[in-house]
């Protein structure tokens, strides 16, 4: 009977801590940091270009985007406010409002010009962005393309699922459509880099491009990467790749992880 009673305890314990590690173990499927990514991803994207857009061609109108340049001077720093009202207004197929700040020393096809990027109660759909972006025209490379580095620092995106924390550092480079200045529709890009962050969920994540991505801008109104993949590693899940695209302008995306494939939606 003592034995038995020693047998059934050491059963009972095994099969506690034996369930116990199932009740822990993440659902190694999730796909939060995959679409937490492409969610900030596609919304600095997005300000990039209204930035872009803005200091090039900041005219006066009635309706929304505003813009306000201060302090236009050529000879040194520049401020212009992209002011898109207090109530939600559709502007390029997406919900918005508040203030978009931008500080610059040239043109965003300026060679060497830096242009920083804050926000004031600035909402996308609904969602509070917040951080600051730097944008560094680097004069052009071995190709004699145009290339940039796109920083994105502390930036904070308010969902309703929770809170995405985003970093990020990459290079733009322009591999067509440098020659026409002012049509921004026939621009191609080349995108290599990192980023990090933090999930909705709560869960850390990194990200690398292993095959550049392609942004093409004549699918401005849709989702703007064609092509390319990153590899992204969750904290306690398996590390994961996105493919991009089938160089149309939908936003269809496949994260593969174990052999298994989840498709997924950008929201743009």
């Amino acid at each position: 009977m003592k034995y038995f009673v020693i047998i059934f305890t050491l059963l009972f314990v095994f099969y506690s801590c034996t369930e116990d590690e199932v009740i822990l173990t993440p659902e190694l499927n999730s796909t939060q940091a995959s679409q937490d990514n492409l969610i900030a991803e596609s919304i600095f994207n997005d300000v990039l270009r209204i930035v872009e857009y803005g200091i090039s061609n900041n005219k006066k109108g009635n309706q929304y985007p505003k813009f306000t340049m201060l302090n236009n001077d050529t000879s040194n720093i520049d401020t212009l406010l992209i002011n898109f009202g207090n109530t939600n207004y559709l502007y390029n197929n997406k919900l918005r409002k508040g203030i978009i700040n931008v500080t610059f020393s040239g043109n965003y096809r300026d060679s060497l010009s830096v242009i920083t990027t804050t926000f004031d109660n600035f909402y996308i759909n609904n969602k509070l962005i917040q951080g600051e972006m730097i944008v560094t025209n680097n004069g052009k490379n071995n190709s004699q393309n145009l290339f940039y580095n796109i920083d994105v620092n502390n930036a904070s995106i308010n969902t309703e699922n929770g809170i995405i924390n985003w970093q990020s550092n990459r290079i733009r480079e322009l591999i067509a459509g440098g020659e026409t200045y002012l049509d921004y529709s026939d621009d191609i890009y080349r995108i290599t880099g990192i980023s990090t962050g933090n999930a909705a969920n709560g869960n850390d994540f990194s990200v690398e491009i292993i095959d550049p991505l392609h942004m093409d801008l004549s699918c401005l109104a849709y989702c703007v990467i064609t092509s390319g993949s990153s590899k992204i590693s969750p904290d306690s899940y398996p590390t994961r790749t996105i493919y991009y695209g089938d160089s149309t302008c939908n936003c269809n995306i496949d994260v593969v992880t174990d052999e298994e494939t989840y498709p997924l939606v950008i929201e743009y």
